[in-house]
């Protein structure tokens, strides 16, 4: 048998293949007859001898082939024109023994690529989409029940909105919620005291709605931002610090530094680096040096009295979208 696994939800995928070497390794000698291929080093030789071997002292062998379709396409899911040297592989895996069972587990990949036409006519394709965004709370809910925790629908709700479709990460603040709780239902308050996200979620949506002009959803953010306990002051705080990280981001990329790099030199992966990488496109040169300005004029009005905390940060809110 073999299987095909990619698209965008790599989370998925993975708990799949757990589920599958749980079975494998059910046996004693599971570990012996599972084999684990890095398809950046792989040969096609090298592959076809190991599918080829027959298990040892069992029924079945497990054979689990990373990225192999991914070395045959660019960063930007351009694909190759042609599968060299591996070109006829289809008919080498045809004929594997029935006792192997050979996984490739690929990521978001174009349906284009070379080694994914050419597995299509002897494997199994199983295509992983991401979730659409109004199926995250009912995922969280579900997966709250899977780890033995339960979450209620607005805690759900604001856990979706804050991190989105990243399963994996959705998953690992579910893990530290449930262990918080230590079996009561998680709340909403727990979700913003545990959850970082939140509160970089939010000011993420204070900058970008203030950058787009919608003043009013900014100044709504913001008020959910004070209620949940930071002061206005340190909302300015974070605004200078998001400003300060796109600024730094727009330098990084001037310079050719790849995406990974730049999450790297700013210490943000994941959801707040995508988003922070999303934000910079938007702006000019000109309005970065607007809201650098902008940002000075309200900490100085708040220091030398002039204006209350709460005016200076509505004031840069509704000066930032003009």
């Amino acid at each position: 048998m073999i299987k095909v696994f990619y698209g965008k939800d790599e989370f998925t995928i993975d708990e799949r293949i757990k589920e599958i070497r749980l079975k494998a390794n059910s046996s004693e000698l599971g570990d012996i007859n599972t084999a684990f291929l890095d398809g950046k080093d792989l040969s096609r030789q090298e592959l076809v001898s190991i599918v080829s071997t027959v298990p040892f002292m069992s029924e079945s062998r497990l054979i689990i082939v990373d990225k192999l379709a991914s070395e045959f396409e660019f960063a930007n899911r351009t694909p190759k024109s042609n599968l060299g040297d591996w070109k006829g592989i289809e008919d080498d895996l045809s004929v594997i023994p029935p006792t192997t069972e050979l996984i490739f587990r690929e990521g978001d990949i174009s349906p284009r690529n070379p080694m994914i036409i050419a597995l299509k006519k002897v494997a199994e394709m199983n295509l992983f989409h991401g979730l659409r965004p109004q199926e995250v709370i009912g995922w969280v809910i579900k997966r709250a029940e899977y780890l033995g925790a339960d979450i209620e629908r607005p805690a759900a709700a604001l856990l979706a909105d804050s991190i989105g479709g990243n399963l994996r990460i959705l998953n690992a603040e579910l893990e530290k919620l449930s262990l918080f709780r230590g079996g009561e239902p998680i709340r909403t308050q727990d979700v913003s005291d545990l959850v970082s996200y939140v509160r970089e979620q939010s000011i993420f949506r204070v900058v970008d709605a203030a950058i787009e002009g919608n003043t009013g959803e900014s100044l709504k953010m913001v008020r959910l931002l004070i209620k949940a306990g930071s002061s206005p002051s340190m909302v300015i705080r974070m605004i200078e610090r998001q400003v300060r990280l796109l600024l730094l981001a727009r330098d990084l990329k001037d310079r050719k530094v790849s995406s990974s790099d730049i999450g790297k030199k700013l210490s943000l992966s994941g959801y707040p680096l995508q988003k922070t990488l999303d934000m910079e496109r938007k702006l000019t040169k000109k309005s970065f040096a607007s809201m650098h300005d902008l940002i000075l004029d309200a900490e100085l009005n708040i220091r030398q009295g002039s204006l209350s905390e709460g005016l200076a940060l509505n004031l840069l809110i509704g000066q930032i979208g003009r």
